[in-house]
């Protein structure tokens, strides 16, 4: 009857971390001219770690007109490329400070 019980409660624990892992990442597909892409670096306070780079590189993503984001501790920096005619460089200067980060301005 133990046995049972414990081999019950094992199932459940399967199906509960299986229920709540994360579903991934759906690509976001733009559509962007060559001559409006700009690829931008700009300095960045705060990041510690590769969660901080993680952390900014989401949240830069989620802004229109954002191709992709390359955010690095080591060198305090974010590489940043956008389609100029969606989205500018101060509107991605304020969402790095959204995220909890500051810009060399």
């Amino acid at each position: 009857m133990k046995t049972q019980r414990l081999f019950l409660l094992f199932i459940v624990l399967i199906i509960s971390v299986h229920a709540c892992s994360p579903s991934p990442n759906k690509a976001k597909t733009i559509t962007v001219k060559a001559s409006a892409l700009i690829e931008e670096k700009i300095s960045v306070r705060g990041m510690t770690c590769v969660g901080c780079e993680v952390t900014l590189e989401e949240s830069l993503s989620k802004i229109d007109g954002v191709v992709s984001v390359k955010a690095s501790h080591h060198k305090k920096q974010a590489v940043i490329e956008f389609d100029s005619t969606q989205t500018n460089i101060t509107a991605i200067k304020k969402a790095v400070k959204e995220a909890g980060y500051k810009t060399f301005d």
